[in-house]
């Protein structure tokens, strides 16, 4: 099995991290724990809640993966989650935020949303462009009249209930 074509990080990056763990092994195969094919599931789906998270944003994931600055800052987040799964295979490490704990330095991170939205400038800036922004859909309807509105006779659409000025009041 290999990680999706959609996926970042790599099971090398991850290596790097728990080295330690591969137990005279020279990479993650079928006999360390974890497998190399639970290793590749492990970046998968870190992956793809990055993905979701890039695609609530108005990004295209396949956009974010072909700039290769953005590529690297989601690479990064998916290699410090995959890590970090890969410390809790591990039998009595635990999981607790003390000092000293292997996992508490991988859980300092943000999760996937807050990491898009604390990179989506950055994304923009480095030409990365939205498909989708936070105000689509949004029309300005703040007309001063009706007349002026363009569909103030279509019966398809909502339209107000009563009309400004209509008492001829007008001061």
């Amino acid at each position: 099995m290999t990680i999706r074509a959609d996926s970042f990080s790599s099971t090398a990056e991850v290596k790097a991290y728990t080295r330690h763990l591969l137990d005279g092994q020279t990479a993650f195969n079928s006999t360390t724990r974890p497998t190399a094919t639970e290793l590749e599931k492990f970046l998968d789906r870190v992956s793809g809640v990055l993905n979701v998270a890039i695609s609530q944003a108005g990004f295209t994931p396949s956009s974010v993966y072909g700039n290769s600055t953005a590529k690297l800052a989601c690479d990064d987040w998916v290699t410090q989650k995959a890590t970090k799964y890969v410390e809790l295979t591990q039998r009595g490490t635990g999981y607790s935020a003390e000092e000293g704990s292997r996992t508490a330095a991988f859980d300092a991170g943000k999760d996937a949303n807050e990491f898009v939205s604390m990179n989506s400038l950055g994304f923009v800036r480095l030409g990365i462009s939205q498909g989708y922004k936070m105000s689509d859909g949004l029309a300005f309807t703040g007309m001063d009249a009706q007349s002026v509105r363009s569909d103030p006779d279509n019966t398809a659409l909502e339209q107000p209930k009563f009309e400004r000025g209509q008492w001829s009041n007008e001061e």
